[in-house]
């Protein structure tokens, strides 16, 4: 039950005047000896304050005999019949209630509906907005239990609901929020009143909402806030400039502003996601040439369409100059590429080469010998056999250096596209990168390639530069390393014998 509505019950009384502020609520009544209530009573009065308020109860007698009771300390019960008992039975004793409200785990109780919303429409616009500013610190949402009512509407940021009800909750940061229209928009006033328009504006309402007039006030002002280029409130006027094609100021008295949600759309459309210093160029450049012969709150559709129409344009032409860059990376990436690839192709053919050399060579000595006096006799003399091991040795010597020149050009041609790659960071997004290298799909596959191709070539080769020295050793009549070999392998056996 609704610890007023408990009140009323246990001292007997068919209603009594409370005042309900932001951060407290007060009350006071008159009762008789014979109504009041019982230690358990009260007791259980006590017990059901939500634990985040405190609640102080004064009891006062006509000989000034004074009672204090508070949620936040021990309810004696000797302390109550010994005041009971300095009472006379026809005495009026005055009764004084206080409940002080915090904030805890997002919620806030709400006593009396009717006057809580009273009070705040009995304020100026800027006092309602001091003191929801200091309710909403440094949290994302808040959520204010009804005890009173079965109520249920909400802001993105506010709810107001039956204590337990169910509230979706907008997952946006508000500090994020708030640091962003700091950085689009200048508000003199901004450690003042630390509010977005979302907090205002309703997402689910009634009909006959007692809130909506202020809500709207407060939404729209603070809309129109974050759309100007510096904002201002002086004496309960807002006083805003808007830079864009042409500078323009307005001068509004807080209390009497008019309400207009297209404002709310604009400033929604600025904030809600992209580039929102972008935007609110774009926004204040229409919005300027719009109103050299209107007031800003005559803002209306064609203004809002028009702002997404120039923003559409502005786009188109990003786009355009970031698809050519893309095009222009990917140019540059098939061809580092190409030339990635060229590198196994280049081994191959000083493979070619190399071998073409080396069956020349052989040609060579041989024709020498046909043309001599003693033609096909001892071909493979040991000058001879020097000679061709040491072309062989020399192939090997440049298989070395071939092998070596490989990895350096890929070695240069990875640190290109890596240069390549820090050079965009700057321009392109994480995403992005990703998207026009490929996450580095090409040039590593392309590598691994070149690779693999490599090491082919280099097991080919050398294979066939061992068979040459193989059988140039076998066929030559005076070998040079076989002799050699023969004796390690005697040795070897020696050893073991």
């Amino acid at each position: 039950m609704n610890v007023l509505k408990r009140l009323e019950s246990i001292f007997h009384l068919s209603s009594f005047s409370v005042s309900e502020r932001i951060k407290i609520v007060e009350g006071d009544f008159e009762v008789e000896y014979t109504n009041l209530p019982s230690f358990e009573e009260l007791n259980s009065l006590l017990e059901n304050v939500p634990t985040r308020d405190i609640f102080k109860l004064f009891m006062k007698s006509d000989s000034e005999d004074i009672l204090r009771i508070s949620s936040s300390d021990l309810f004696e019960q000797n302390k109550y019949d010994t005041f009971k008992e300095l009472l006379d039975n026809d005495e009026a004793i005055r009764v004084s209630v206080s409940i002080e409200k915090v904030v805890e785990n997002n919620k806030f109780s709400i006593y009396n509906f009717s006057s809580f919303t009273s009070d705040l429409m009995a304020v100026s616009t800027l006092e309602a907005m001091s003191s929801f500013s200091h309710l909403l610190d440094n949290i994302n949402y808040l959520t204010f239990e009804l005890l009173d009512q079965n109520y249920f509407f909400s802001t993105n940021t506010m709810a107001f609901v039956t204590p337990g009800g169910n509230v979706n909750r907008n997952s946006y940061s508000r500090s994020n929020r708030l640091n962003s229209c700091r950085d689009t928009a200048y508000f003199f006033n901004a450690n003042d009143y630390k509010l977005l328009p979302e907090d205002f504006y309703f997402d689910i309402n009634f009909d006959n909402n007692p809130l909506t007039p202020l809500f709207e006030r407060i939404s729209t002002l603070l809309s129109l806030i974050y759309i100007s280029s510096t904002a201002t409130i002086i004496d309960n006027y807002l006083k805003i400039q808007i830079a864009g094609q042409r500078s323009v100021d307005f001068s509004y008295l807080i209390d009497n502003l008019e309400i207009n949600k297209e404002v709310y759309k604009i400033y929604h459309w600025i904030y809600a996601d992209g580039s929102s210093i972008d935007k609110a160029i774009i926004a204040r450049n229409i919005i300027s040439l719009h109103c050299r012969y209107a007031d800003l709150l005559d803002t209306d559709g064609k203004t809002f369409a028009s702002i997404q129409s120039n923003f559409n344009l502005y786009l188109k032409n990003n786009v355009t100059q970031y698809l050519d860059v893309k095009n222009k990376l990917a140019e540059f990436i098939c061809d580092v590429i190409a030339k990635t690839g060229d590198h196994a192709t280049q081994l191959l053919s000083n493979l070619k080469s190399n071998l073409i050399a080396i069956f020349i060579f052989l040609f060579t000595v041989i024709l020498t010998n046909i043309v001599s006096d003693q033609p096909l006799q001892n071909i493979f003399t040991r000058d001879i056999t020097a000679i061709l091991e040491m072309v062989l040795l020399g192939s090997f010597i440049y298989l070395f250096i071939c092998v070596m020149e490989t990895n350096y050009k890929l070695k240069k041609t990875r640190d290109s596209y890596t240069a390549l790659k820090e050079n965009y960071e700057s321009v392109l997004s994480e995403d992005e990168l990703i998207e026009v290298f490929n996450d580095d799909k090409l040039i590593n596959d392309t590598v691994k390639s070149v690779n693999r191709g490599k090491w082919a070539y280099i097991i080919v080769w050398g294979i066939f530069l061992i068979l040459l020295f193989v059988i140039l050793e076998s066929m030559s009549s005076s070998p040079i390393i076989k002799p050699y070999i023969i004796q390690f392998i005697n040795s070897l056996q020696s050893l073991f014998t």
